[in-house]
This record gives structure tokens, sequence and C-alpha cells, in this order.
């Protein structure tokens, strides 16, 4: 792994490993400055030779009629939009456990008190993958998931927006487009 001092010595790692950077933050990717607060948070590591962005992250699967629930899309603060078709996920934070990730998930992506969720541990389930990083082109990107259910209440039955309860800082993602889909049409392959 690799700590870093400061951006700059983060733009010169990228640049070492041929990793173009300076196309991030433009059509459906992140910039580095949000990598750099992704780092600066725990939110994620980098490792070298070869290089890989690891994240820790937790979905939530909430059901309804049939049907999951599954963010379509997200408008961020700088008025891009990426299309995403997954169940509402976030990153794991240093010390916090699977629960305290998802539960933090469903106050900031979808709005919800504490009171209107029940998380189920008995579903917890675990699956690894390597990809292309669709937030930052270039750098391969290995997602642990953690996958969990939970009952949820007080959601609309139809298609809604959602504004990001996050601070922003590190979350360039303004607001949240949530769909009901066929469980069978949600991927659990994603990219935060």
């Amino acid at each position: 792994m690799n700590q870093f001092t400061d951006i700059q010595a983060l733009e010169t790692w990228l640049g070492d490993y041929g990793i173009d950077y300076e196309s991030w933050g433009n059509r459906s990717s992140k910039s580095l400055s949000n990598l750099w607060q992704e780092l600066q948070a725990g939110e994620v590591q980098l490792i070298e030779n070869p290089p890989l962005r690891r994240v820790e992250v937790v979905q939530v699967i909430i059901r309804q009629d049939g049907e999951v629930l599954v963010e379509a899309e997200q408008e961020f603060f700088n008025g891009q939009r990426r299309y995403r078709n997954q169940p509402p996920s976030e990153k794991i934070k240093p010390g916090e456990t699977v629960q305290d990730a998802a539960s933090r998930c469903l106050r900031e992506e979808l709005a919800l008190p504490n009171a209107a969720f029940t998380l189920r541990p008995d579903t917890h389930r675990q699956y690894q993958t390597n990809t292309n990083s669709i937030s930052y082109p270039g750098l391969p990107s290995q997602y642990n998931f953690h996958v969990i259910e939970a009952a949820v209440s007080g959601l609309p039955a139809e298609d809604f927006w959602r504004e990001n309860q996050s601070d922003g800082v590190i979350d360039p993602v303004k607001r949240h487009r949530w769909e009901w889909r066929p469980a069978d049409s949600i991927q659990f392959i994603g990219d935060r």
C-alpha cells in the first residue's frame, strides 16, 4: 500500500503507472480530487505493483411486492449524471461494521430515519470482483462486496428522487433516482 503526503504525490504515483487522470471529472467519472478525498477518508486503498484501487462496499437489498429497489441514476453537484442499476450501496469507512455502513447508506441515500428500517444480518453474504473503474478510468479496481437485506417502511411505490444526505465534501452525488425493478434485473457488480 502507498501513503500519500499530498495530492501532488498521488498525481506522481498515477503518472508513474501511466494512469491518465487528466480526463477524470468528465462525463460519468469522478475527479482526481474525489480520489484524494476518498483516500484521506480511508474509504479506499491504493495498492502498488500492479496499481489497484481496493474498496469495501455494502449493498442493501430492499424488496417490495416481488421487486427490488435500485439506484437508477445519480446526479452530481456539477450537473453530471451517471446511470447505475444497482441496489443502495455505500463504501465502508474505517472502523465501521457492515451494519453501520448499511445504516448510513439508508440514511444518506434514501433519507430514512433509523426507525424506518431493520437490517437482516442473517442475509449477509460476500463476494469480490475486479473491474475497470467507471469512476476512475484506467485505474483497475477491486471491490469487496458485502450484501445485506433490509426491511424498510415509508418508501414510495413509484420511482422517486432523493437528495443525498451526506455532506458533499467527499461524496460528489447531489441526488439519487430510485426505481423498483424485478429482482433478476439488478446487478451486484458496481462502481462507487
